[in-house]
């Protein structure tokens, strides 16, 4: 193959679809190929770098990478007729809006579209990102903002509770101020209890760290979503991206009557590299390389928390001095035991 594009263009587009391919586990390269007029190999191929990039394999994938990031490719639940939501965007990112020290960044607004919908409508959402992208911080800012006038309940679930369907449902009870009945056996009375509170009084139940949930623990989500929705009870659950994999290619029954009943999906990316560059700037750090912060951008892989904490350490101890990719390299490794190497 003669080589019509150059390598700075080929590797730019290899390292996106990597990085998409990442926070969406539901696709593959061989996904994305079969709706392009290549060869399932030649995709293959160019992404694992063994071939270079012609015109029209870098048009065709160029192409096709940007309607997977606007959730039109492959969408999860479609065959329900569910809403999907991306934070891929591509139009020029405007400032990033800082409320002391919390930004409203896109997957901000979308984890708050989603919740907005779900309270509205009584639906279930689904919102997948990796760790750190910054689901939990958007959810208190959208409750901040709602205050009193949308009713909601945010559960976090632990090593037991995401195990224990008695745990999980005394849980509920406890937050909702049902009294509880001690033992195993009881949990179906309790469980009762709780559909008829969430009768009486509706709410947006937002259940946090979904990524290590039972399915019989999920199955317990649905019916009771099944028993309150018609009053006005929504449901939110916020998970890594591994329960997007699991929701759509598990077998298992109890997964799967939740999955056909999603109302609205949102795999999320979490911080981009314009807004990253916006917010580094707020943050008064101005004196950096261009690889310094392309190294930086691929050490936080959309993580507020990571940039954030980089930021905090640049500010403390680089302040005023210019940064480089040794100074990147460093933060990296004393923070997350990362080791980096510039392209």
């Amino acid at each position: 193959m003669v080589r019509q594009l150059s390598d700075e263009v080929c590797h730019g587009l290899r390292q996106d679809i990597k990085q998409f391919l990442a926070i969406r586990p539901d696709l593959t390269i061989t996904d994305l190929t079969q709706l392009t007029i290549l060869a399932d190999s030649t995709g293959r191929a160019f992404y694992n770098g063994s071939i270079p990039g012609g015109i029209e394999v870098i048009s065709e994938l160029t192409r096709v990478l940007a309607l997977a990031k606007a959730g039109d490719v492959l969408q999860p639940g479609a065959s329900n007729g569910a809403i999907v939501l991306s934070d891929a965007q591509n139009e020029k990112v405007r400032r990033v809006q800082k409320t002391k020290n919390f930004y409203a960044t896109r997957t901000v607004e979308r984890v708050a579209e989603v919740l907005d919908y779900c309270a509205k409508y009584s639906a279930i959402g689904v919102i997948t990102a990796d760790f750190g992208a910054g689901k939990t911080e958007a959810v208190h800012a959208w409750r901040r903002a709602h205050g009193r006038k949308v009713e909601s309940l945010v559960y976090e679930f632990d090593e037991f509770s995401s195990s224990n369907k008695v745990e999980c449902v005394h849980g509920l009870a406890r937050m909702l101020g049902i009294e509880i009945t001690i033992g195993s056996a009881a949990g179906g009375k309790v469980f009762r209890d709780v559909c008829q509170r969430l009768r009486e009084v509706p709410c947006l139940l937002i259940f946090d760290q979904c990524e290590t949930v039972r399915a019989r623990i999920f199955q317990i989500i649905r019916q009771l979503w099944d028993r309150t929705n018609d009053t006005g009870v929504g449901v939110v659950l916020l998970s890594a991206p591994v329960l997007l994999t699991r929701m759509n290619h598990s077998r298992m029954t109890d997964l799967g009557a939740l999955t056909s009943r999603v109302g609205v999906w949102a795999p999320l990316s979490g911080v981009s590299k314009k807004e990253m560059a916006s917010i580094v700037k707020q943050e008064g750090v101005t004196n950096i390389s261009e690889g310094a912060f392309d190294l930086w951008w691929q050490a936080i892989g959309g993580s507020m928390r990571r940039l954030m904490r980089g930021l905090d350490l640049l500010k403390d101890k680089h302040a005023g001095s210019p940064i480089t990719e040794k100074t990147i390299a460093g933060v990296a490794s004393h923070l997350w035991g990362m080791s980096l190497q510039s392209e």
